[in-house]
This record gives structure tokens, C-alpha cells and sequence, in this order.
């Protein structure tokens, strides 16, 4: 009997090395994959409660102008420089397209499987 304490403390001590060893290897495990989401317990059952129904809301007025009306409503200048700013936006286009068409010419080839596998080489969680 004598005995009995100093003996449930050593296996107490051993049982809470064992078990924050465990947590520890479960954190690492989850470094190194973070991408798998930690599973989470079901919510516990809530019993549902009936509210009485609200009464319906007004709608908000509507007001239909339709874009033709619109366009008239602004001053001349603000419609001529509208149109300069598409008319320089349809250049700058042009433009680009023409620059893009050169350089895919001399782009290199871009292999999306061995980037990945280049990654995961270079990514390689060490143990």
C-alpha cells in the first residue's frame, strides 16, 4: 500500500508523455499538410423555433430611364469626351495586340506538369 501512490504517479507521467508526444506529431503532421482541413465535430442537434412571419416590406420605387433618355441628360462636352476615350481606348488595343503577336513568337515553351514536379522537388518538406 505503501507503494501504491509513487507508482500511479509514475504511470500518470508516463501516460501524459505518451500523450503530448501524440499531440505533437499531430501538429507536425499538420504542417506539412495544410492543404486537408481539420475535421470538424457535427453541431449538436437545436431544436427549432417558429417565428411568426414578418409582414411583407414595400418595394422600393423603381425608376426606369431607359439609356437612351440618359445619354441625352449630360452636356455635349461630357459626350465628346466619352467618345475620345473610346476612340483611344480602341488604339491602345490595337496596339497591344500587335505587341503581344511579336512576342509570342519568341516565347519560350511552358510546361505546367514538369513546373509542378520541379516544385515539389525543390518544396520537399524535410524529415
Amino acid at each position: 500500500m505503501e507503494n501504491f501512490l509513487p507508482a500511479l504517479l509514475i504511470i500518470g507521467g508516463v501516460i501524459y508523455k505518451i500523450y503530448s508526444e501524440f499531440q505533437k506529431e499531430q501538429e507536425k503532421a499538420r504542417r506539412r499538410q495544410p492543404h486537408i482541413p481539420v475535421p470538424v465535430p457535427p453541431p449538436a442537434p437545436q431544436t427549432k423555433t417558429v417565428a411568426a412571419p414578418l409582414p411583407p416590406k414595400p418595394a422600393p420605387p423603381v425608376i426606369a430611364k431607359r439609356k437612351e433618355e440618359r445619354v441625352n441628360d449630360y452636356p455635349e462636352e461630357v459626350q465628346q469626351i466619352r467618345e475620345k476615350r473610346k476612340a483611344e481606348k480602341k488604339t491602345k488595343t490595337g496596339s497591344v495586340q500587335i505587341q503581344l503577336e511579336e512576342t509570342e513568337s519568341n516565347a519560350t515553351v511552358f510546361d505546367l506538369r514538369q513546373a509542378v514536379i520541379q516544385s515539389a522537388i525543390l518544396h520537399r518538406p524535410h524529415a
